[in-house]
């Protein structure tokens, strides 16, 4: 037998036939001839057609669905130009935006915390408003006229950010060529605070009146009664401009010509008070946070009193908060606003009194206002006469220093001295 296709003979196994091809498979099994059980449905299962209800329920199941969809989309869609209007407002109405207020809210952060890092770093020098002392003043209009554009971004006034960071980065040195001022550098790695906390006390500096904020009175005292808070506001007038031919401000500042008049000091004690006559002295506190003789209208650093005497102090006070004790160098530095040494709490607008007599006084011996930040431009020394004697400081009195002859370095100054302490750094992290 030969296959057709290939042409090969085929040889017959000895049990087949001659005639019978080798399978390539085993044998299949012979179909089964039993009968199965098998299922069956009626002809209405197979039956396929919609009644008018059927057909109409199927229509409007499917358009609700697709108009399920298209609200959600439509929902969709409509959510991203919402939450952005939500998001910047609407300025052309009035209506303000999420963002302008947080961004509102963390620039008055940035101003109360830069406030704080003044009086701790740069009011010994500059006042605590700015109004100058040892360094030149820098709440002066003139120098804060157009220091900031209104779109934020530094202008061509004196106090300009680009200015400011510069002298804080560098120290005084920069304004003049004077490499002995005594304005040190105060950013990292020159200085002790760090870029943000300089960022901060320049965004204090250039704050307009329209910028408030409250800071806590008195000093940090953990063990003390929480203080009340007190409202702030910044120096720059956005409404400030100069008059024709104004002097510009001069690039240095070499001392003098602050915000305040030539210190001055009491006149020596002609005639002692007695506890039934006691001898009137009359002290105003300034809203500039001075403390001035009325007569001469002169900034008051010391006071002559005659060891033993009576004395009544006419204390006056306006817009501005003020409080006046007596007690030593050490204890007035340090104290809260409410505290028990001798003197008056705080109050505004009028005239109040208070009697002391001087029969015992401690060391270094000083009058002072100790609300929060005042202390630094509003403490005198107290000049004892003994009974009988010669006029003559306490045993242990520093002398305050005149803002107005003193020597010293700021910005835009060109300032002589000694050294100064190291900066203050910020409160612990997250404290404002």
């Amino acid at each position: 037998m030969t296959d057709e296709r290939t042409g090969r003979e085929l040889t017959p196994r000895p049990e087949e036939e001659a005639g019978a091809v080798t399978p390539r498979e085993p044998a299949l099994p012979a179909p089964s001839t039993v009968e199965a059980d098998r299922f069956s449905a009626g002809d209405q299962a197979h039956t396929v057609g919609l009644s008018e209800e059927r057909a109409a329920a199927v229509v409007r199941q499917s358009g609700n669905a697709r108009m399920v969809a298209f609200l959600g989309v439509l929902l969709f869609v409509l959510f991203i130009p919402v939450y952005w209007l939500y998001d910047i407002g609407l300025p052309v109405i009035g209506v303000e935006g999420r963002l302008p207020k947080e961004e509102q809210q963390q620039y008055v952060t940035d101003v109360a915390r830069g406030h704080a890092l003044f009086l701790a770093n740069c009011a010994r020098c500059h006042g605590n408003n700015g109004e100058g002392g040892i360094g030149p003043p820098l709440n002066d209009q003139a120098k804060l006229f157009n220091a900031v554009t209104a779109q934020g971004l530094p202008g061509t006034g004196h106090l300009n950010p680009d200015y400011l960071h510069s002298v804080l980065r560098e120290g005084g040195r920069i304004v003049c060529g004077n490499p002995k001022s005594a304005m040190p550098a105060w950013e990292q790695p020159k200085g002790s605070l760090n870029y943000r906390e300089v960022e901060e006390i320049i965004t204090f500096i250039l704050a307009t009146k329209d910028v408030q904020w409250t800071a806590l009175e008195g000093h940090v005292d953990l063990e003390a009664t929480a203080a009340p808070v007190t409202q702030h506001e910044g120096w720059r007038d956005p409404a400030y401009s100069p008059a024709p031919g104004a002097t510009p401000v001069p690039a240095c500042w070499s001392g003098g010509g602050g915000a305040s008049a030539a210190p001055g000091t009491a006149a020596p004690v002609e005639s002692p008070g007695t506890p039934e006559n006691p001898r009137t002295v009359e002290i105003q506190g300034t809203d500039q946070v001075q403390w001035v003789d009325p007569a001469s209208g002169q900034q008051l650093t010391s006071l002559s009193v005659v060891e033993g005497e009576t004395v009544e102090f006419q204390i006056t006070a306006g817009a501005l908060q003020h409080n006046f004790h007596i007690g030593s160098q050490a204890e007035l530095s340090t104290a809260p606003e409410q505290n028990d040494l001798p003197g008056l709490d705080t109050f505004t607008n009028g005239t109040q009194t208070f009697t002391h007599t001087f029969d015992t006084l401690p060391e270094q011996p000083q009058f002072a206002c100790t609300v929060l930040g005042h202390y630094g431009s509003m403490n005198g020394n107290i000049v004892v006469t003994p009974a009988g004697g010669q006029p003559g400081a306490s045993p242990g009195t520093t002398p305050v220093v005149s803002p107005a002859t003193s020597p010293g370095g700021s910005p835009g100054s060109e300032p002589q001295g000694p050294p100064l302490p190291g900066p203050v750094t910020s409160p612990a992290a997250g404290a404002p």
